[in-house]
């Protein structure tokens, strides 16, 4: 569902970003490179963050245990 969702984010990004009409915009591997890279390094980012945030929670819970 997040590659979905990234996938989506990344696609109005671009479309905003060639408007401007970028000398970049004109080359298709960058562009390629973009659309698959992008997506999975946001996952990779929100599932750190995900991550953090559950062991911060355990943390807290076994805390309150004791």
């Amino acid at each position: 569902m997040l590659l979905l969702v990234n996938g989506t984010a990344t696609l109005v990004l671009f479309g905003a970003l060639v408007d401007s009409d970028p000398s970049w915009a004109d080359r298709k591997g960058v562009m390629q490179f973009g659309l698959f890279a992008l997506p999975l390094a946001m996952l990779v980012v929100e599932w750190l963050i995900w991550d953090v945030l559950c062991g911060l929670l355990r943390r807290e819970s076994a805390d309150e245990d004791r």
